[in-house]
């Protein structure tokens, strides 16, 4: 019996790279741009699907609060 293409599963797998830079002005940070493209560029010709994002990380200026339990809470009572 052969095992026909379709019967086979095909796996798909997200590969991400993450590297930080700091910059003390966005001239700096256009020169780090520019050489993680550069750097880009030989993933992009193994992996033309790949894509490329630069962005600014910007600082939480106060912690995130804890949220409220959603839904409703009932009470229990345990008659003895």
């Amino acid at each position: 019996m052969s095992v026909r293409k379709r019967d086979i599963p095909v796996l798909t797998f997200r590969t991400q790279i993450t590297i930080e830079v700091t910059a003390l002005d966005y001239v700096e940070a256009a020169d780090h741009q520019q050489r993680s493209e550069s750097l880009f560029a030989k993933v992009k010709a193994e992996y033309p699907a790949a894509t490329f994002t630069f962005r600014q990380l910007r600082p939480r200026t106060r912690p995130r609060a804890a949220q409220p339990a959603r839904g409703r809470t009932l009470a229990v009572y345990d008659d003895i």
